[in-house]
């Protein structure tokens, strides 16, 4: 049962975040073959464009059961899938979700993901009635930590050994933003 009828798609400037297609698995896979993308995601780097288009198809049964929503970041001047983020570990009884984001390198450090997490942020509170969004974040991440904060989420703490990623327990810092934070600004 999904919480949309339909996959909901969200404009911005210069972003369009849609459903991922099958049509996507080249550009994503591009994506999800770099280390420099993956080590952070929790992951290996993925070895063939089967394993992205299993991903696909789990980010859409995910979102049909109501599990995940997972936007494709697709940069409108370029009519290119650039990378992904969206809502995952979602407890909708207790209003929270965690979000998730990957960029492809080419695309870092132009404002991209600041544009789609904020359009992602304001579809959970307003859409979704989320009042809290959570994002687990690597340590050395630094990169991540900083746009998290430049959107207003908290660091509240370091969850130790919290998950295993690549066959070792892992540490992971928690960052929050709460719907009264949202509002706020």
């Amino acid at each position: 049962m999904a919480l949309f009828e339909v996959f909901p798609v969200l404009e911005t400037d210069r972003l369009r975040l849609r459903q991922l297609e099958e049509i996507d698995a080249e550009d994503l896979y591009k994506i999800f073959s770099s280390e420099a993308v993956t080590k952070y995601y929790g992951m290996y780097p993925v070895q063939d464009i089967d394993a992205v288009k299993t991903m696909i198809s789990n980010f859409s049964s995910g979102f049909e059961e109501a599990r995940v929503i997972r936007w494709g970041i697709e940069v409108k001047a370029l009519h290119k899938v650039v990378g992904t983020c969206g809502y995952h570990a979602m407890n909708l009884k207790h209003k929270r979700a965690e979000i998730g984001y990957e960029l492809s390198e080419q695309h870092q450090k132009m404002g991209y993901m600041s544009e789609a997490l904020t359009a992602a942020i304001a579809f959970g509170f307003e859409e979704m009635n989320l009042n809290r969004i959570e994002g687990l974040v690597y340590p050395e991440n630094t990169a991540s930590q900083h746009s998290l904060m430049k959107l207003g989420f908290v660091k509240e703490g370091l969850l130790r050994e919290y998950m295993c990623f690549r066959d070792q327990m892992t540490d992971l810092l928690m960052f929050s933003l709460l719907r009264r934070e949202y509002n706020q600004e």
